[in-house]
């Protein structure tokens, strides 16, 4: 996926196909790592969004981390968004 791609995809529920055939419904979301100095995009689970959105809420700064796994964004192949 181009980078303007995946700016439209970020924080938006929708179906997620992955390369290795892999489809997961959920919603995809950045963060900055500091120390790394980069972006870093984790998938969190349709099951665990609401979970997320509570935390964010909350301050909980490693929420991304707790209820999600980190993914590789070339490695979307394509995403169909809920409306």
């Amino acid at each position: 996926m181009s980078a303007r791609e995946i700016q439209e995809i970020i924080y938006q529920l929708g179906v997620f196909l992955f390369r290795g055939g892999a489809v997961n419904e959920g919603m995809v979301v950045a963060r900055y790592n500091i120390h790394e100095a980069k972006i870093e995009y984790y998938f969190i689970h349709t099951s665990k969004v609401d979970d997320y959105r509570v935390a964010k809420r909350n301050h909980d700064l490693y929420a991304h981390k707790t209820l999600g796994h980190i993914i590789d964004v070339n490695s979307i192949i394509r995403a169909q968004l809920f409306n």
